[in-house]
């Protein structure tokens, strides 16, 4: 017999949640139709809870501490109703499976094999919810996309933490507007007009859909208006399949070890720039982030390392 493998797409939907992992972290959960749950590991249903109860996934943010979310900085959480404890929330999740597969079929158990299978190799799985459309009126052909967090003010003035999503075809989403499409250019109106924000103003109220009401301050790292419309223009072109600010600078960064010079070194800032600044952390690898960039262009006297 020949060894064999297939692919298979699992449609499901996201929920947010809380990682804790040292520090907090706000993230859009996938949650499948076949039960399996992406928390920046994978589980099913039946093992959802552990994460809950060792405190891998929390429902909460304790007063004080910082809440990370992605895309956009670090906000201190001053006050907060938060609308699940342990058991509810682990309910909540089967709900939504149960929502988008009543039937509840095909539930995915792992099993004692798998586990140890994959120990054994010492994998570990980190799956990736891949957000979509359907293109089209005829067939099931799916158009991809990206997401990264925003804050939305509706027309009362209420704030809401919501999913910018850009797709391939280089339209725009807001989760919190359902399926309304925006163009590139109308997103960035809504930014510059403020309906699209990075920070609260001061200490104010956010509400975060399916998880709680916070009162939320700026209090670390916050990325610029300017920067964040740079992120969507480059997840654009990533989508598009074209070469985006990240490659291009990896690229120059290259082409600067190849041959050190003044051109190539002006080419490597004019690169390194135009990359979002929230962005410049995955230029390298998790330890290095963008230090030999920052060495090259800022402490040119500093010698690298090999």
């Amino acid at each position: 017999m020949a060894v064999v493998y297939r692919k298979q797409k699992i449609e499901g939907v996201t929920v947010p949640a809380i990682i804790h992992n040292s520090n907090y972290f706000l993230i859009q959960m996938g949650v499948y139709e076949d039960g399996t749950i992406s928390c920046w590991d994978k589980c099913d249903l039946n093992d959802f809870i552990s994460f809950l109860k060792r405190g891998r996934v929390v429902t909460s943010v304790p007063e004080g501490r910082e809440l990370s979310v992605y895309g956009l900085g670090d906000y201190k959480v001053k006050s907060a109703n938060w609308y699940y404890d342990t058991d509810s929330f682990d309910r909540h999740i089967k709900d939504v499976v149960r929502t988008i597969n009543p039937e509840m079929a095909n539930i995915y158990h792992t099993t004692q094999r798998e586990r140890e299978k994959w120990q054994k190799a010492r994998v570990g799985f980190s799956p990736t919810a891949i957000p979509f459309k359907i293109k089209g009126q005829i067939g099931y052909n799916m158009i991809e996309g990206k997401s990264s967090y925003i804050f939305y003010r509706d027309e009362k003035g209420q704030l809401y933490i919501t999913t910018l999503t850009v797709f391939s075809d280089k339209s725009v989403q807001l989760e919190i507007t359902g399926d309304k499409e925006y163009s590139l250019e109308e997103t960035e109106a809504l930014i510059k007009s403020g309906t699209l924000t990075i920070s609260p103003k001061g200490e104010e109220k956010v509400i975060i859909k399916d998880l709680g009401e916070l009162v939320l301050s700026e209090d670390g790292y916050c990325c610029k208006p300017a920067e964040k419309i740079k992120e969507i223009r480059e997840l654009a072109l990533e989508l598009a399949g074209e070469q985006d600010a990240i490659d291009r600078c990896r690229h120059a960064h290259y082409l600067y070890l190849c041959d050190p010079n003044d051109w190539t070194r002006e080419n490597l800032r004019k690169a390194y720039e135009a990359v979002p600044e929230h962005q410049r952390m995955f230029l390298g690898d998790m330890d290095t982030r963008d230090a030999d960039f920052i060495r090259i262009l800022y402490r040119p006297e500093e010698k690298r390392e090999v």
